[in-house]
């Protein structure tokens, strides 16, 4: 096979490699004759080009997403914003995990504009994670630059390394939240965004 794509996507070192590494399979899955070669020729530029587009959260910085916000708004009262969808890549297998996320923060002087929230999640998503470090990513980051009374996220997602490979148990969904300020600190708060959450009494997650 021409190593057109591997010329092509030579950005950075890791593209190179994983470009020729691809390559290379596809080039033993032709000769072995499990696949034509004009279904695979641009196989590695499409794959580089795919975990470019899972990892495009890893140049981004919060800041740069939350940078427009609204200090002269008296709102305190819970902010929601639900069925957030995402896409992530678990950092162990690079498979794919896909669910949504409900997030709530309490204001305390500051506002943030609707569409910051789930650009946020996105940008924490489009790096290699972990579900239980995604929901810390969100919520510390929205802390720290936001500095409301307090803010809270769960996930939802179903993990492709689990549903694909090992033990191949399709249909699972696995939930985390992250709690800060008063949702950590008021059971009340707690469980106004638990039970708002879609499928959930909220109680069981009080015990």
């Amino acid at each position: 096979m021409e190593t057109t794509a591997v010329k092509k996507y030579g950005r950075t070192p890791w593209q190179v490699m994983l470009a020729e590494a691809i390559q290379a399979m596809m080039a033993e899955m032709v000769d072995r004759g499990v696949v034509p070669a004009e279904h695979v020729a641009e196989t590695p530029r499409r794959v580089v080009d795919t975990f470019v587009e899972l990892f495009s959260g890893v140049d981004q910085k919060p800041e740069e997403v939350l940078c427009t916000d609204f200090i002269e708004e008296q709102y305190s009262q819970m902010v929601t914003v639900r069925n957030i969808p995402f896409v992530s890549c678990c950092s162990h297998h690079l498979l794919s995990f896909i669910g949504t996320a409900d997030f709530a923060y309490i204001p305390d002087g500051r506002i943030v504009g609707f569409s910051k929230i789930p650009r946020l999640i996105e940008m924490f998503a489009r790096r290699p994670q972990v579900q239980e470090r995604l929901a810390e990513d969100i919520v510390t980051s929205f802390m720290r630059i936001v500095r409301p009374k307090g803010c809270a996220v769960l996930l939802e997602a179903v993990h492709l390394c689990m549903c694909i490979r090992g033990i191949k148990v399709s249909g699972a969904i696995t939930r985390t939240t992250a709690l800060r300020g008063v949702f950590a600190d008021d059971a009340g708060a707690k469980m106004e965004f638990i039970s708002g959450c879609k499928g959930l009494g909220g109680t069981e997650w009080l015990r």
